[in-house]
């Protein structure tokens, strides 16, 4: 009995050793009961940021929050963003936070470390960097997604029942003779290498790249408008109904895609 004794407490003391060298490149921090951890941050007004770091513990089932606050003048803490993970115990996880352009200036900016159940946990590796244009972008389009709800990103001219050729610059005219689109704006390196619209015979999910947003959100809604006739000498040009006319006007509201050249022509 002794001897099994023994064993187990070899084996608790060697338990602790292996949990004490896994974690001890960490700092230490006790959270939870209404505890948090407080670290100030160099922020900048008008730059968005990705806030990264790793935390762990020995707890089962924890749940690590970080969060960014503002402190305004008179001690006011402003939440700007919030971020939970959970923890596997013995194991380092990493947790990323990012925030939106930084839109005022307060005294300072504070990062708040919180985590449930109570007890001890340990963090390492902090770091605060620019976020990407395309991440803050992504950023933009979901929200405004969640907000307003679906919107179209691209337009899409069916001309394949009709002789419509392809060309360097076609123009889209409504029925009354009003000129929708014909991309006069566009760089003429732009016009070179990627033509103010994409042509195709089938609206396959590549040529539907076209109308991506910009950014790392996977979203596009093509507005697919059947054209009425040909349009120009050269037969590049087409003439929608001026209902159609009206449909790309007012979905343009939401979102300007003609001045992204977010257009695809499809064609025999």
């Amino acid at each position: 009995m002794r001897r099994i004794l023994t064993v187990i407490l070899i084996s608790f003391v060697l338990s602790g050793v292996v949990q004490a060298q896994i974690m001890e490149d960490g700092t230490p921090v006790y959270l939870g009961g209404g505890q948090g951890l407080r670290i100030d941050l160099p922020l900048q007004v008008g730059r968005a940021y990705t806030i990264k770091l790793k935390y762990g513990t020995f707890l089962p089932d924890a749940v690590f929050t970080l969060t960014l606050t503002a402190v305004e003048p008179g001690g006011t803490v402003v939440e700007l963003a919030s971020v939970q993970g959970s923890a596997s115990p013995g194991e380092w996880e990493e947790i990323s936070l990012n925030t939106e352009a930084i839109t005022a200036g307060p005294l300072r900016w504070e990062l708040l470390l919180r985590a449930e159940p109570e007890g001890r946990y340990f963090w390492r590796d902090l770091s605060v960097g620019p976020r990407s244009e395309a991440q803050s972008s992504a950023a933009k389009w979901s929200e405004k997604i969640d907000k307003e709800g679906p919107f179209y990103t691209g337009l899409v001219i069916d001309a394949r029942h009709l002789d419509v050729r392809r060309g360097i610059s076609p123009r889209i005219y409504s029925e009354s003779g009003l000129l929708i689109y014909g991309g006069v704006l566009a760089p003429q390196d732009y016009v070179q290498e990627r033509g103010i619209v994409a042509y195709g015979t089938e609206l396959t999910p590549e040529l539907l790249r076209r109308l991506d947003l910009e950014g790392d959100l996977d979203y596009n809604a093509p507005l697919i408008i059947k054209a009425t006739g040909v349009a120009g000498p050269s037969k590049t040009g087409v003439y929608i109904s001026d209902e159609d006319a009206e449909r790309i006007l007012a979905a343009m509201v939401q979102y300007d895609f003609l001045a992204r050249y977010a257009v695809i022509f499809l064609v025999n």
